[in-house]
């Protein structure tokens, strides 16, 4: 790998500021828990490692718990030496993006035409161009090819959540959804809700009944210590893949149990998360502060 495209693509996680150089490149690495698509180990001054793990995708949608499969494949790893810690990635053209619900479940996005714009403004070669061709082309057939799985019931479900949201609960600030088949997981981030230096969100995982309010990249021992003399009686803190939340129990719903049933459950799970956004905006001093100290360190 370019060791130029290797710094500017560690430079889009959380070791930006990690002084290192690429050590190896692994392509396509499986085991029973799946494949990367690119494992890149860098190596820091100090002589430890991190890994940068990298799903790539063009067409295919992804798959259940395909982010949090990587993290225990990254874990497993760490435990056998590999190296010392990691992060995971998805690549992938803006316009998958920006209209995958499972792609915020990875710690940093970085898409095609990002990838495609550092090729060209880094080098005038005849491959750099070929590559930056390959990526912007790959990025136009998506958009020209790419069918998500629609079926109507699904989509009559989200239509109506999404008019429960928007008349009683507009503290979520819900935009309009392109869900697939049986989507149960959507992502609530009000513009106050800051993306740096930590993504706060609240997660909707709607079949699990977790309303979680998630911060990105904080230890859970160290961030439920930190917060516990917060939380409401029915609060909880669990580990999310690299993440912590703080979670509400609700009722699980899918869009197959109908209206009926599905709706009253949608309404609930929806009350919770602004719930847990007041609790946020109430508290957020202290929970910005609790999620700083808790950081995961760059090892």
């Amino acid at each position: 790998m370019n060791p130029a495209f290797s710094a500017w693509l560690k430079g889009q996680t959380r070791f930006a500021d990690v002084p290192a150089v690429i050590a190896d490149v692994f392509v396509s690495r499986s085991d029973n828990l799946g494949e990367s698509d690119l494992i890149v180990i860098y190596t820091r001054d100090d002589g430890l490692n991190f890994a940068v793990l990298i799903e790539d995708k063009v067409d295919a949608p992804l798959q259940p718990d395909q982010a949090s499969r990587y993290r225990l494949r990254a874990e497993r790893e760490i435990s056998s030496g590999k190296y010392n810690d990691f992060t995971v990635i998805l690549c992938a053209p803006i316009s998958y993006l920006a209209n995958s619900l499972k792609a915020a479940e990875f710690d940093t996005t970085v898409s095609f035409e990002d990838i495609a714009a550092f090729f060209l403004v880094n080098g005038d070669t005849p491959r750099c161009r070929y590559r930056a061709s390959f990526l912007l082309g790959a990025g136009t057939r998506r958009v020209n090819n790419w069918e998500r799985q629609v079926d109507d019931i699904t989509e009559v479900f989200w239509s109506a959540a999404y008019a429960v949201a928007i008349k009683e609960f507009p503290i979520l600030e819900m935009k309009p959804l392109k869900v697939t088949k049986d989507s149960t997981w959507i992502n609530f981030r009000p513009r106050d809700m800051p993306t740096m230096p930590h993504r706060i969100y609240v997660s909707v995982k709607g079949e699990r009944g977790y309303m979680d309010l998630t911060f990105s990249d904080a230890q859970v021992d160290l961030f439920h210590g930190k917060v516990a003399h917060l939380l409401d009686p029915d609060m909880s803190v669990h580990k999310t893949g690299k993440s912590s939340a703080i979670r509400l129990q609700t009722d699980g719903f899918m869009p197959r149990e109908g209206l009926e049933a599905a709706i009253p459950k949608a309404r609930a799970a929806f009350a919770a998360c602004a719930r847990l956004i007041r609790f946020y905006r109430a508290h957020r001093a202290e929970l910005d502060a609790a999620t700083t100290s808790a950081a995961t360190p760059p090892n």
